[in-house]
This record gives C-alpha cells, structure tokens and sequence, in this order.
C-alpha cells in the first residue's frame, strides 16, 4: 500500500510543485497603498521567518546584559536592586553641536476632569516645547507659544529641561520626576487673556519602564519589517534613523495655583524620554498613538507609525495591568493608518481590535475635544491632542491620542 501511494505521490506532487515555483518567480510586486504602505510581497514569508529569528536573539542578547548590569546595595529595609543601565537612560543626551540630534521628555496624563499634556526636547541650542494643563472646574490652558512650540533657550535654561517658566527634573531614575512651572498661560477660550499660573507637581512611578528596543514584541516586528523592500541601503538607514525610546506609566500628583486659586491635581499618567543622535520629523508620514487610562486601574499605549523611509507600517504599544503589576507588549493591531485620517479629516468615533497577552480585545474610542500644535521652526510637523472617552470590552475610560502629519501644506 505504501508503495502505491509512493508511487501516485510523485507524479502528481512534482507537477505542483514546479507550478508553485513558476507563479513563485513570476509573481509581480505589489504596490504601496497610497504609494506609502508597502504590503505583503512575494518574499514576505522569507523575510518574516529571518527577521523573527534575529529579533529574538537581540532580544536574548539584551536580557543578559540586563542581567549583568545590575547592582546589588544595601538599604535599612534590606537589599535593592540597582539597574545600572536604567541610571544611564535617564541621563541628559549630549547632543554636541548636532543640529538633528534630540534629547526630550513627554508626560500625558488625563482623568474624568483633569489633562496634562507637557513636552520638552532638546536639540543644539533650542527646544521644541508645550503645556497643556486642564483642571477640575477649570478651562483648558495653553502656553503663551501655542500652537508653536520652537523656542530659544537662554542663559541657564541651556542644557536643561526647562524653558520659559518651565522646568522637568529626574529625582530618582526610572522612579520619580519633578514639572513645574510658573509664568502666564493663555485660555483656549480666549487666547488674548492670560491667567498667572503655578504648578508644583511629582510624577511617580507605578510600573517598570517599557523599553522599545528590547520590550516590543518581535513576532509584530518581524511582520512589520518584513513588508518593506530590503536593501544594503534600507538597512543603512535603519541604523541612522534609529532612537533609543522608552515609555513609563505611573501617576501625576501637585498642586495647579491659577490666579491665586489653588487645585489639586491628581491624574495617572505616562512619560518617555527619547534621544539619539538623529530625529527629523520630515522623515515621518504619520502617526496614531493612544494613551489609554481605564477605570479599573490599567493603562496602555497603542499606536501606529508610518516612517516610509524605513517602517511604512510599525505597531507599537503595551499594557500595563494593574492586578499585579505586570507590563506586556501589543501583539498585533488591525488599525490602518490608511483607513483612518489620512486626508487629514479625523474621525470621532471609531473602533479597533489589538491582542496583548495572548488575548483579543476590541477598543471602541469617541473624541471629546482636540487642539493642534506645530514642531519645529519651520513648521514641519503637524500634532491633534485628542482627548477621548474609551471603552475596552466593557471597562470605560479616558485617553488622550496624539495624531501626527507631515506638515507639507505648511498650514
């Protein structure tokens, strides 16, 4: 009997198998959606398979030396862990003279009625920043600059995190970090009146930092890489065009004095610190990122970039849950950037699936209200701050989603 079906097997199986490989070399590329996303080509499966290898060792590689770099110290309540690395991170960049080299810090925050937003970068002699601060029975207040962020740092505000009244200061890395600020701010409502405002607040940490070089999930990655054209070239400019970026929820908690008015704010909160040697916000399309802040304790970032020079199509996000403190990355996401936005008309209420930890999960999401801003002298960079009410298979909750565009209307 085996040899019977040994001996049917090959003629027919050769036939096929040479049909497969003629469609295989045959098979034309297609084309970028909107000449932007590239998709699945003939040698996705390859790549998918190579890359997916790859990332994981790097991701081996970086557990060790996460492991090695760390320190042991005594405290009075016993023995703590010092990540050496970690300490490292949360250093100032040196940026040199540099002019595309950046080094900044962002902190998004929101409640039922209360938002922050606050964003400093450093670049070689001026900075990209912004403050938008709401507070309970308060209207919406913005920096004097807005909606402009470049400024100019003088005298003592070279090389630190601050500007124009505002300062952010890292107490304790990966722990614990100071925004104040104290000068005019402007309301949405009336932008010609100012109100004196003082904001005293500490964000702390409630879990471990996410780090995207290492942290993100190399399935998701490894399909997201594998969709664009490969070169010597490509891979090149992947190296350039390369930040070391991490993120950190945690919560916001100060005083906001308005007018002589004083409010206590109190929001959980999410901040990042990015910095490398090369960021130019030409080089984008695109981006949706959310900040997800749920009622029953857990937060999240889910988003999608579009960097065509490099990732048409890249997922990016976690999850942090709040029953035991674990931190995980997003698996996969069905939101299409070409699918939501891209004409620059932004939808109000939309949804999307995204799995993390295995688990599916469908995330419906309705815009409240929204500001725009612009990064860079010239304008480059086009942001909507978009705060919303979410609900994710039923537990409610707020986000604030950052949607970014290629300025090139200049408008």
């Amino acid at each position: 009997m085996l040899q019977l079906l040994s001996t049917l097997f090959v003629p027919v199986m050769v036939p096929v198998l040479l049909v497969v490989i003629f469609r295989y070399l045959n098979a034309k590329e297609k084309q970028p959606i909107f000449g932007v996303y590239q998709v699945k080509n003939k040698n996705y499966w390859f790549k998918l398979a190579f890359m997916f290898i790859v990332l994981k060792i790097r991701q081996l590689i970086a557990h060790i030396k996460h492991l090695l770099a760390i320190e042991f110290g005594k405290s009075s309540d016993g023995t703590i862990h010092i990540h050496i690395e970690e300490c490292e991170l949360e250093q100032k960049y040196s940026l040199g003279n540099n002019p595309k080299a950046i080094d900044g810090v962002y902190f998004n925050g929101m409640s039922k009625d209360a938002a922050v937003i606050c964003g400093l970068a450093r670049r070689a002699g001026n900075v990209d920043s912004f403050l938008y601060l709401k507070v309970e029975g308060e209207e919406l207040m913005l920096s004097p600059c807005l909606p402009d962020t470049y400024q100019v740092q003088t005298g003592d505000e070279a090389g630190e995190y601050k500007i124009q009244g505002l300062e952010i200061i890292n107490y304790i890395p990966m722990r614990a970090w100071n925004i104040a600020y104290k000068g005019e701010m402007k309301l949405r409502s009336n932008p010609e009146k100012r109100v004196k405002v003082e904001m005293q607040a500490t964000w702390s940490a409630r879990w471990s930092p996410f780090k995207y070089d290492t942290q993100m999930s190399a399935l998701c990655m490894a399909k997201d890489i594998a969709r664009e054209q490969w070169s010597r070239d490509y891979f090149k400019t992947l190296k350039k065009l390369h930040q070391t970026h991490y993120e950190q929820m945690g919560f916001l908690k100060g005083t906001v004095t308005i007018d002589g008015k004083q409010h206590i704010l109190n929001v959980p909160c999410v901040r990042d610190h990015s910095f490398g040697p090369f960021r130019d916000w030409r080089t984008f399309h695109r981006y949706v990122y959310h900040f997800i802040f749920l009622e029953n304790g857990d937060c999240m970032a889910i988003g999608i970039v579009s960097q065509p020079a490099i990732l048409s199509h890249l997922t990016i996000g976690y999850v942090c849950r709040n029953s035991d403190g674990s931190v995980f990355p997003i698996q996969s996401c069905d939101f299409q950037l070409y699918q939501h936005g891209e004409g620059q008309v932004l939808p109000k209420d939309y949804g999307f699936l995204y799995k993390a930890d295995n688990k599916t999960h469908s995330i419906r999401v309705k815009v409240k209200d929204e500001e725009k801003f612009y990064i860079g002298q010239d304008r480059v960079s086009k942001f909507y701050e978009r705060w919303c009410d979410v609900e994710i298979d039923g537990i409610k909750g707020y986000a604030c989603v950052e949607w970014q565009y290629n300025n090139n209307m200049k408008s």
